[in-house]
C-alpha cells in the first residue's frame, strides 16, 4: 500500500482515520475551561499507547526507544498541531 501524503505529519489513509476517530472520541473529555481535562485525557492515551507497546515488545529497551524516538519528534509535532487539526478529515 503506497503511502500518501495526506497530513501535516505524513499519516497513510488508514492511520488518518483513526486519528480522527480517536479526536471524536476524547472531544467530550477536553474542556477549554479546564486545563485538567486535557492533562487526564492525554495522560490516559499516553497509558494506553504505552500499554500496547508492553503487549508486543517484552524487553523494556525496545519501548525506551520508541519513546526516545517520540520525545525527539515533539518539535515537530508542536510546530504541526494546528494545521494538522484542520486537514485530517477525510472527504
Amino acid at each position: 500500500m503506497k503511502k500518501e501524503k495526506e497530513s501535516v505529519l505524513d499519516l497513510d489513509k488508514d492511520q488518518i482515520v483513526l486519528y480522527n476517530e480517536i479526536y471524536k472520541l476524547i472531544t467530550p473529555y477536553v474542556k477549554p475551561d479546564d486545563p485538567n481535562s486535557l492533562l487526564m485525557t492525554s495522560g490516559t492515551l499516553l497509558a494506553i499507547a504505552i500499554q500496547l507497546y508492553t503487549a508486543m515488545y517484552k524487553d523494556d529497551e525496545t519501548i525506551a526507544e520508541i519513546l526516545e524516538n517520540a520525545k525527539e519528534s515533539l518539535p515537530k509535532l508542536r510546530d504541526s498541531i494546528h494545521k494538522e487539526l484542520h486537514t485530517l478529515t477525510l472527504h
